[in-house]
């Protein structure tokens, strides 16, 4: 009798993509590398094109913000080497307000910044400015500099941007309980590109495209796929960490038992997948400190025997295998056998 093979762990890919290998060779590039080639495609005068209303009203290809994410403006606009690397990219006496509009956007608040200023719905300066307690002056003076600052952001060369830039990917702020990503680079902010078929193809068939513009616009959109499919599968991936492991980032307990192939399968990634995004990535903790993502995973071991410290330390007689069973049950939920007990005491020492 043959055994039932386990099954695998595949990329959630729509079916052209799923055996793309210019999508692993994306996954696998460095992210400098990977910014590069995101700006790549946004500077293609063509590509531009595809994003506009195409014949019948429709963008051939939208963008589409990631649900929970933000952008770090604060903490990108307080950065001098990065103001620095934006001024000699895309030069402009607008950088001089540089302090005034960090103040500004600061005494409003992270949740009004987010609310009034980075929204993508249009911008109301009287309303901004009653919720934000800024005069309706200060209140469009900072969405020009934030809407300008972004842009600017966007534009610098990856080899010009601070190293922190590159290996921090997001600030972890607390929201109604929970957290989301505040992204230090606006290529994730502004999400993921959506593709419209049937408004790529009425495009294609209208006669406005040359042929070779046609073949080029076909092989845009597929690599503006590419390059959603790295982005979405990093936030996805980065959104099951922060989901997992909010009690550490809220200062509410230790880090959970949780695994790589664990959060492969979550988010429906294949491991290496998963092994790659996190790979000498970090993320900026609500208390100010870089945390590497990697040090967010915990074997489940490692987790049982800091539980079975703290029960044999608040312990004042000595418990027995199956006693410390019992008490790590009723303390902390965890169910494990005695001789697992054991066995765990006599690799510790405990």
């Amino acid at each position: 009798m043959e055994k039932k093979k386990k099954p695998e762990l595949g990329l959630s890919q729509t079916p052209s993509l799923r055996h793309d290998l210019r999508l692993f060779a994306l996954l696998a590039r460095p992210e400098a590398d990977f910014l590069a080639a995101a700006a790549e495609l946004e500077a293609d005068p063509l590509f531009a094109r595809l994003l506009a209303p195409g014949p019948g009203g429709a963008s051939p290809v939208a963008r589409r913000r990631f649900r929970g994410a933000s952008y770090a403006f604060t903490m990108a606009c307080g950065d001098a080497a990065l103001a620095g690397a934006a001024e000699k990219c895309c030069a402009g006496e607008w950088l001089a307000d540089r302090p005034a509009m960090l103040a500004l956007a600061k005494k409003t608040g992270e949740a009004g910044f987010e609310k009034y200023f980075l929204a993508d719905a249009a911008f109301d300066p009287a309303a901004a400015a009653k919720a934000c307690g800024l005069t309706p002056k200060e209140a469009a003076d900072l969405k020009s500099f934030t809407d300008s600052f972004i842009l600017a952001h966007e534009r610098i060369p990856p080899e010009r941007l601070p190293q922190q830039q590159l290996r921090c990917a997001a600030r972890v702020v607390e929201e109604g309980g929970g957290l989301k990503a505040a992204y230090t680079h606006p290529a994730y902010f502004r999400g993921a590109y959506v593709i419209n078929g049937p408004a790529l193809g009425r495009l294609l068939k209208s006669g406005a495209l040359t042929r070779a513009e046609a073949a080029k616009a076909r092989r845009l959109a597929s690599a503006a796929q590419r390059v959603s499919w790295r982005k979405a599968g990093f936030h996805r991936l980065l959104a099951a960490i922060l989901e997992e492991q909010k009690d550490f980032f809220l200062g509410k307990g230790p880090l959970k038992p949780f695994s790589q192939r664990e959060l492969a399968a979550r988010v429906e990634l294949n491991p290496g997948t998963v092994s790659r995004l996190v790979s000498s990535r970090t993320v900026a903790a609500p208390w100010g400190e870089e945390v590497r993502l990697k040090d967010l995973f915990r074997a489940k071991s490692a987790f049982v025997i800091d539980r079975m410290k703290e029960v044999l330390g608040a312990s004042v007689e000595k418990l027995t295998d199956e006693q410390t069973a019992a008490a790590l049950k009723s303390s902390y939920g965890i169910k494990i056998s005695r001789r697992s007990v054991n066995l765990y005491r006599s690799r510790t020492g405990l």
